[in-house]
């Protein structure tokens, strides 16, 4: 067999082998609804809707897999709105398939009820107090089961070796990633005894929870999730923003997220203080997972306007914060 990167597995296959292990009093659909990190289709079945999640094979170890879904059934008996995973007519919440590239685990969640909506200051206000109790329900959750930390290593030491050699022929630019990265590693190592530590969704950047129609928001997506620290979870939020057009909408916007956090679950001074290093962080973090993936996303989106785009955030930053990067 000839080697595969990430395979797409056939929505009509899933339907009549795995879906049975769920659902066996209709006959479900399975659409496939998102490429990304991980794979996830669209279920219906006897007029409900649910989420299938293939897994990634090798992104994620199973007892990593089995810690986001103790969690998520954990912070559901906390009454915490957040997608839970369905039980096989066996209990068991896994499934196992034999893909080209090699094993992938299955789960199916519940469908979050409501809908995305686009950022208003009351949904950032709701987003930002939800946010809050989700850290604080989190607090008091332990597993048997180990799961990747979210730490120097994850965010920056792991992501920028693979960013610098796709920008070899911008030397200017691959110097200041490296420098930026160094710069943030010493910093925040540096704070990070005054830091919060505890568990992490990893990616609230807006986009990961549906609102319903009385302003409930229900979390999901937890393949980030991790212990942490606590601040650069609020950190992604403020990082969401800064590439939308206006600038003034966006401070606004994130300052209403941020007083409603804190009216729930105020931050320590070092954890406000901690923030704009993260948001740094997590552009590294992500840009560097994008060129990781090249070979799958495909090099043709990491052209000039791509890193244009991406290291202004992270050059803007430096200049609002006034970081010397060159005295790491």
């Amino acid at each position: 067999m000839f080697p595969v990167t990430h395979s797409i597995l056939s929505q009509h296959a899933l339907a009549s082998e795995i879906l049975p292990l769920y659902f066996r009093e209709s006959t479900p659909s399975c659409r496939l609804l998102v490429r990304g990190m991980n794979d996830t289709y669209l279920i219906r079945s006897g007029g409900s809707e649910y989420i299938l999640r293939a897994y990634r094979h090798n992104h994620r170890s199973l007892s990593d897999i089995l810690h986001e879904l103790d969690l998520l059934q954990y912070l559901h008996g906390q009454g915490v709105g957040v997608s839970t995973p369905l039980a096989r007519y066996d209990s068991q919440f896994l499934s196992e398939v034999l893909a080209p590239e090699g094993n992938r685990y299955l789960a199916v969640f519940t469908y979050a009820p409501g809908t995305f909506r686009p950022l208003t200051s009351e949904i950032a206000r709701s987003y930002g107090q939800a946010a809050a109790r989700l850290h604080r329900a989190m607090k008091f959750f332990e597993s048997n089961y180990h799961r990747h930390h979210i730490n120097l290593k994850y965010l920056l030491e792991d992501r920028v070796p693979w960013i610098l050699p796709l920008l070899n022929h911008r030397p200017k630019d691959q110097l200041f990633v490296s420098q930026i990265g160094h710069f943030l590693q010493q910093q925040i190592d540096k704070m990070s005894p005054s830091l919060n530590w505890g568990l992490c969704h990893g990616d609230l950047n807006g986009g990961n929870c549906h609102i319903d129609n009385d302003g409930r928001v229900t979390f999901f997506d937890f393949d980030c999730e991790g212990p942490g620290w606590p601040a650069y979870d609020v950190a992604v939020f403020n990082w969401s923003v800064r590439d939308m057009p206006d600038r003034s909408v966006a401070l606004k916007l994130w300052q209403e997220y941020l007083d409603a956090y804190q009216s729930e679950m105020p931050l320590s001074a070092a954890d406000t203080t901690a923030i704009p290093y993260f948001v740094a962080a997590r552009q590294i973090w992500l840009v560097g997972l994008h060129c990781e993936h090249a070979d799958e996303w495909t090099y043709g989106n990491l052209n000039d306007a791509y890193f244009d785009r991406r290291l202004r955030i992270l050059q803007e930053l430096v200049k609002e914060q006034k970081w010397d990067i060159m005295g790491w």
